[in-house]
């Protein structure tokens, strides 16, 4: 066996998708791209997610991929922080110490050993992103830029109307929930983006739920660079893990794109067919007619989102009815 294949770090099964952060970590916190070389004659492709943790502290999740499943790749993570304008890496992982620096959108990071991660930082985002609505689309929300927004759709006066079409929860004024009722969906677009909480950890970072027929709940948190649970952004809360981690950073415009059948109930209000639910999470599908088992259903109610504390905002919100 060659030294490659010894070189077995942190297991990591998430896809990464990252973007810019706050104002100075603009050039640190989010996504990067380059090459992983483990010796002098090898090289990976490799991404690395950079998170924000607070207190100038960063966690840097990194994974490459050699394109040949016979040769192993890698994952680590590694932490660094933020010293005035200079960002150092000081850690240790998979048994190696690791030395490195974030420099001008360069991410470079070496092991005691020589292996080392030569990556840049790239924008990304959501490809669903300010997507028009068709014709036959009802607007719950509409995106217009320039403009404050309509709540006029929806029944929680008390969240507050942005300008661009934006719709921001007011904490601890409730949920909101749209004045009108829907039952199978063909199209359910949302938008919304999360606010860094770098201090946050789990439930209380960037916490939200949009729930189809007042019932069925799609978790919004804060889940960047994270091996997620059900619990986590796109999982059904408690019952189904997202298949990939799409989630983008906070303080990036998010997207869901939900297809929806709701239960089939017989004259006894006896479940003969359990809703399905499709989800689209920033243009990766992350559950695919998804059944969602339970004793009692509904089969018709309002979309509602949640207010959890945090001040979520939401916009371009609009549904085609099944």
């Amino acid at each position: 066996m060659t030294r490659i294949h010894n070189f077995k770090l942190l297991v990591f099964p998430i896809a990464i998708f990252c973007i810019a952060g706050s104002t100075h970590a603009k050039t640190i916190m989010g996504q990067y791209k380059g090459t992983f070389y483990p010796d002098s004659t090898v090289k990976m492709n490799a991404t690395a997610c950079v998170v924000d943790e607070g207190d100038n502290r960063y966690r840097i999740a990194i994974k490459a991929e050699s394109g040949d499943p016979a040769i192993e790749g890698a994952a680590v993570e590694i932490y660094g922080n933020l010293n005035g304008e200079q960002f150092e890496i000081n850690s240790r992982a998979g048994g190696y110490g690791w030395k490195g620096e974030i420099n001008n959108g360069h991410l470079s990071a070496r092991s005691e050993y020589g292996q080392h991660f030569e990556l840049d930082w790239i924008e990304s985002k959501s490809p669903n992103a300010e997507m028009k609505p068709p014709q036959d689309a009802i607007i719950l929300l509409p995106y217009k830029p320039g403009e404050k927004a309509d709540l006029s759709a929806w029944t929680n006066g008390n969240w507050e109307a942005l300008d661009d079409g934006v719709m921001q929860i007011a904490r601890g004024k409730g949920a909101n929930r749209t004045k009108q009722s829907f039952s199978d969906i063909k199209h359910y677009h949302i938008e919304f983006k999360l606010p860094l909480e770098p201090k946050g950890r789990g439930q209380g970072r960037a916490n939200s739920g949009a729930y189809l027929l007042d019932s069925y709940e799609v978790q919004i948190l804060d889940s960047f660079g994270l091996v997620h649970t059900s619990g986590d952004c796109g999982g059904l809360y408690n019952l189904a893990r997202a298949k990939v981690n799409a989630s983008l950073p906070p303080e990036v415009w998010q997207t869901y794109d939900i297809t929806f059948r709701a239960a089939r109930l017989d004259d006894n209000g006896d479940v003969k067919e359990h809703p399905r639910i499709t989800v689209i999470h920033n243009g990766i599908k992350i559950h695919d007619n998804q059944e969602i088992p339970r004793n009692r259903h509904r089969t018709k109610g309002p979309f509602q989102l949640q207010d959890h504390g945090h001040p979520i905002q939401f916009r371009n919100i609009w549904v085609v009815e099944g």
